[in-house]
């Protein structure tokens, strides 16, 4: 098989890939990835992250959002979605909003098209007050991302917030804050955490 990411041919075949998933990346690149669970405590709640943002994570993370290539939406969750379908089974996804203006240039939805392995039900109703985007700004100007949501949806018993990468936390936050008053248990997920 043909890696996705470095085009190399991946000669070494494992049981997984030859009789359970295929994966879009050869070994090496999904050795890279370094796949390691960690929570991160951010204000009164904890995220799970699975990478570190450096390297190939961020590599094929701007390759995917940055040059709009959807055919590496698969290859983020190739190791997680049967643990997070599993463990968070009972509970609606949430994902954290993107700005109208990255949605209209990439054509899609990024976390959408990452996490479309996982077989939540979908919460509706959460926005952004204000279409910002995060691209560029710096750590002040992201801080304002805390007080950029609202949640017009319904009452329900669990939540999975997800987003790509946890950089100062502050959006993560916002999307908790709204959704806090109607919802009886949150849980966050980021895929990676910026150190």
């Amino acid at each position: 098989m043909k890696c996705i990411f470095c085009d190399e041919i991946d000669e070494k075949i494992s049981f997984k890939t030859l009789f359970l998933k295929n994966d879009k990346l050869c070994h090496k690149c999904r050795n890279l990835l370094n796949l390691k669970r960690k929570i991160i405590k951010v204000e009164d709640f904890e995220v799970e992250t699975f990478y570190e943002y450096d390297g190939i994570f961020k590599s094929l993370l701007l390759q995917y959002k940055e040059c709009l290539d959807e055919a590496l939406s698969e290859v983020f969750l190739y190791d997680l979605s049967d643990y997070i379908n599993f463990k968070y089974f009972t509970y609606k996804i949430c994902f954290v909003p993107s700005s109208k203006k990255k949605l209209e240039k990439r054509g899609f939805n990024h976390l959408k098209e990452m996490f479309k392995s996982v077989k939540l039900e979908e919460l509706e109703g959460l926005m952004m007050k204000e279409d910002l985007c995060q691209e560029g700004l710096n750590l002040t100007e992201r801080r304002k991302m805390a007080n950029n949501f609202v949640y017009r949806g319904q009452h329900v018993d669990k939540v999975l917030v997800v987003d790509d990468v946890l950089t100062t936390g502050s959006t993560l936050s916002g999307v908790y804050r709204a959704i806090y008053p109607k919802v009886k248990t949150i849980k966050v997920l980021s895929l990676a955490y910026k150190k």
